[in-house]
């Protein structure tokens, strides 16, 4: 279906006549991929597993492994095949045999991805990979739990710490109080008119409210949204990182994040399944019959009419496009003056955004307020209050009891 729309552009009004379409059959253009999509998680690990296995492998219960791969989550399996696969690929640039492996060589192993500039959370993981890699195959006690090994995981955080780096907080700035960096209000305010601007507002609003993380937040459906009498709304959430058996959770979502899914569903023309999805925009000049001017000539080109096509997927947007998203729009604040970056940080901080980002502004703003770990723990369904008071560490400090207390006679 073809639908002409008269679109504003409050964010940068252009200067040209414009004609704007939008598509909503879904044909996108097909983007490249490395890999074969077609390829499902556990299709790719057993694919890896099998390059692992070694050739006088004991028989593997076929009903075993099935079960382990039901109990998985599809990132956890992509994760365990990307794992693997590095092993794999050192262990055969050292001649090494990958399964079972030898305590020596994940100890070598260790160092080498540690003079690669690996952080000890990667490390952990790779090992933590590996000790399932070997139960799954079958191959006895993990060699991951030699005394060791252990103790090359601990020299590790010793020489560089174990704090891990944490993504550039979104904090809703505006009545939430100022805050330095982006922020929520300076990228909405930083969103454009049209279809895709209407959806990149949507998101954010929506991310933020519920303090998602990134596969919950393509996941959602209008099959999720419950609007509420007073114009704000619930959302479902039927299954999450810290819910894989799908107990279910709801969160809260503002009247101005109703309105701008409101918009965006209208304009997009969604009427069910997935809420955000991929916008492919098309703009290229025209010189039609009905725009053109008989005063143009050819070195006047520039001044023809500009045709914009939207077109709006089917499929929700990937992890990678909603990093894309996050970025796009930062910098359009930042050209804008509506954010508080100076300019030698801009790229920096552009770069610290990532799809935890409203999330972990989320949490801060929370803690601002005067709220306990606990209770955001519940809110933004955290495994445990330890996770929330670790990205609200610095916050909570300011915020705490000796600061509360020494305030009043320590000025």
């Amino acid at each position: 279906m073809t639908v002409a729309a008269p679109y504003l552009y409050p964010h940068p009004e252009p200067s040209v006549a414009s004609v704007l379409v939008v598509r909503t059959d879904g044909t996108l253009p097909q983007r490249r991929s490395a890999s074969d999509a077609s390829a499902t998680p556990d299709n790719r690990l057993l694919a890896t597993l099998a390059r692992a296995a070694p050739a006088d492998l004991a028989p593997v219960s076929a009903l075993g492994l099935e079960t382990a791969l039901e109990a998985m989550a599809d990132a956890s399996k992509l994760a365990l095949a990307a794992d693997l696969d590095c092993w794999l690929t050192w262990c055969a640039s050292e001649r090494r045999l990958a399964c079972p492996a030898d305590p020596e060589d994940l100890v070598r192993y260790l160092r080498a991805l540690e003079a690669d500039g690996r952080k000890p959370a990667t490390l952990a993981r790779r090992i933590a990979s590996l000790a399932t890699v070997h139960r799954l195959l079958g191959s006895g006690d993990p060699p991951t739990s030699a005394a060791m090994v252990r103790n090359a995981l601990r020299g590790n955080r010793r020489r560089h710490g174990a704090a891990q780096r944490q993504a550039a907080p979104l904090r809703f700035g505006a009545g939430l109080g100022q805050t330095s960096g982006f922020t929520l209000s300076g990228l909405l305010a930083a969103c454009s008119g049209d279809v895709q601007g209407l959806r990149d507002a949507a998101l954010l609003s929506l991310g933020y409210d519920a303090g998602l993380r990134v596969g919950e937040l393509t996941a959602v459906t209008l099959a999720d949204l419950r609007p509420q009498a007073d114009g704000t709304g619930l959302l479902h959430l039927p299954r999450s990182k810290t819910d894989q058996e799908g107990v279910g959770a709801w969160a809260w979502l503002s009247a101005d994040t109703m309105r701008r899914v409101a918009a965006w569903r209208a304009e997009a023309a969604i009427a069910e399944g997935v809420l955000f999805r991929r916008v492919g925009v098309d703009r290229r000049r025209q010189r039609s019959k009905e725009l053109a001017d008989a005063r143009w000539g050819d070195e006047d080109l520039a001044t023809a009419a500009l045709l914009v096509t939207y077109t709006i997927g089917d499929a929700p947007l990937t992890r990678q496009g909603v990093t894309a998203i996050y970025r796009r729009i930062a910098l359009a604040a930042a050209r804008a003056g509506l954010v508080d970056v100076a300019p030698g940080e801009l790229d920096a901080a552009v770069a610290a955004l990532s799809t935890h980002s409203l999330r972990v502004g989320l949490t801060q703003d929370l803690f601002a307020a005067g709220e306990d770990g606990a209770g955001i723990a519940l809110t933004l369904r955290w495994s445990s209050p330890s996770t929330a008071l670790r990205y609200g560490r610095r916050l909570q400090a300011q915020s705490g009891v000796a600061a509360r207390v020494l305030s009043r006679v320590r000025k």
